[in-house]
């Protein structure tokens, strides 16, 4: 370990006492423990506790603190444990903080796995410029906000996270990567909220693909996956040409798609995916209708 940081109370309270009894100046070492419970043991009682730093109200719970920390240096073969001033509570505040501005852990925990997971960044700033295209024409008939707006961003720079396991099934390769990792930022509902999105980014919608979601974020996640099933499919050719005509309109259950004639003739495949879209939006609960013009 290069470093080590210990949290909360308990991790404080046990580098006071070793910098009281001059055993550190305010770490905790694999050499203070046994020092610490040999003087821990000299009490028969808890209320003979005195150990050096002690506040009153923690002498109930140090024992236990002290041994658990002890198993856990020997468990991790740790040398000296720096003790953090803040706890979860600042850390839930800071979090809360970063969140929506310039510095949200959450865009550097995407970042970090776009680096990671070798994502082609050209490809995923396509697919994300047009998902955001397409949302700021429906997100007022669709009841989507600005959060949304950032969920749809982030899935649609990670749909193809997978592709470094297999290009077959990709989507779903990408989707339990999302679900089972540790995300710095993100919650466990956040992270399933992702998976389900790059779970339906193409192919069929599976009937559970939902299914671990709370009922008030169904219709919103829905809505965002038909989003960015258009924007993965527009880009199908990873061209890097813009779409001169991309209008969409939206109501409750519905969703219109207007394209430029001599834009999708001279892509028949295309074409021919935006029809089969029809039935796989159906799967989502929206009835789509690709035109042009």
């Amino acid at each position: 370990w290069h470093e080590a940081i210990g949290s909360s109370g308990t991790h404080k309270a046990i580098g006071e006492i070793c910098a009281a009894m001059k055993l550190t100046k305010g770490a905790i070492t694999a050499e203070a423990l046994p020092a610490l419970r040999d003087e821990l043991l000299k009490a028969k009682r808890i209320e003979d506790i005195q150990l050096p730093g002690l506040a009153a109200e923690r002498r109930p719970i140090i024992a236990g603190g002290i041994l658990v920390l002890e198993a856990a240096f020997q468990a991790l073969g740790l040398e000296k444990l720096m003790v953090s001033k803040a706890a979860m509570r600042e850390g839930i505040l800071y979090d809360m903080l970063g969140r929506g501005g310039e510095n949200d852990p959450r865009d550097s925990s995407v970042a970090s796995l776009v680096q990671r997971y070798g994502i082609d960044e050209v490809q995923a700033q396509r697919v994300e410029a047009t998902a955001c295209r397409l949302f700021d024409q429906v997100c007022e008939s669709w009841q989507l906000d600005g959060d949304d707006a950032q969920v749809l961003r982030r899935a649609a720079r990670l749909h193809e996270l997978g592709l470094i396991i297999a290009h077959s099934q990709y989507h779903v390769h990408g989707s339990y990567i999302l679900e089972h990792s540790d995300i710095a930022g993100f919650s466990r509902q956040e992270q399933q909220v992702l998976a389900s999105l790059v779970r339906t980014h193409r192919r069929n919608v599976p009937k559970t693909a939902f299914d671990a979601l709370p009922d008030r974020l169904l219709l919103p996640t829905r809505r965002k996956a038909a989003l960015l099933r258009l924007a993965v499919l527009l880009h199908r050719a990873h061209e890097s040409d813009p779409i001169p005509t991309l209008e969409l309109t939206a109501d409750d259950t519905r969703l219109s798609l207007i394209l430029s004639q001599s834009w999708i003739d001279s892509r028949p495949l295309l074409r021919a995916d935006l029809i089969g879209e029809v039935e796989s939006m159906a799967g989502l609960g929206i009835a789509f209708k690709p035109f042009v013009t």
